[in-house]
């Protein structure tokens, strides 16, 4: 009976005992990439952009994109978040976006006819695409709604 209870004894002592193993949650870095894209009637002032096959998107990313609105003091550019509209004397007309997680969609809408707007306007438009883990997002609201933030932080990638 002693053996016996010495064994359980032991028994429940080492199923007692747990083993409790910490890792460190990181937020992996955002992912930022820039492309030009031209919009015309061709293309139903539309441009498909396809990701590169070695940028994993997760369905919890968050995936932002931006537009280059000008250029200041000769090299600064002013990025603006999407959707953004504009309004012209020939009405108001607004670029905007969608996405899978393989592709982004960027899209010119207006009320008016767009083949009318200057070039300078529809075509060679540069955009900043970034995709945003959401541990990355959680932990830094700032890059939300700061470029300059999200950029401090972002692997880039111009090999595409």
């Amino acid at each position: 009976m002693k053996r016996f209870l010495l064994s359980l004894a032991t028994l429940f002592f080492l199923y007692s005992c747990e083993k409790n193993t910490y890792v460190e949650e990181t937020a992996e870095l955002p992912k930022v990439l820039e492309i030009t894209a031209d919009f015309t009637p061709n293309n139903n002032f539309s441009y498909l952009y396809t990701l590169p096959n070695n940028m994993v998107v997760y369905e919890s990313d968050i995936m932002l994109v931006y537009l280059e609105e000008q250029v200041v003091n000769g090299n600064e550019s002013v990025w603006t978040l999407l959707p953004q509209s504009f309004f012209s004397d020939l009405g108001t007309f607004q670029y905007s976006y969608n996405h899978t997680y393989y592709d982004i969609n960027l899209m010119m809408y207006g009320n008016f006819n767009l083949q009318l707007l200057p070039t300078n306007l529809t075509l060679g438009q540069r955009f900043r695409i970034a995709i945003l883990p959401a541990a990355y997002a959680e932990q830094n609201p700032e890059a939300m709604s700061d470029m300059n933030a999200l950029m401090r932080d972002a692997q880039t990638f111009t090999n595409f």
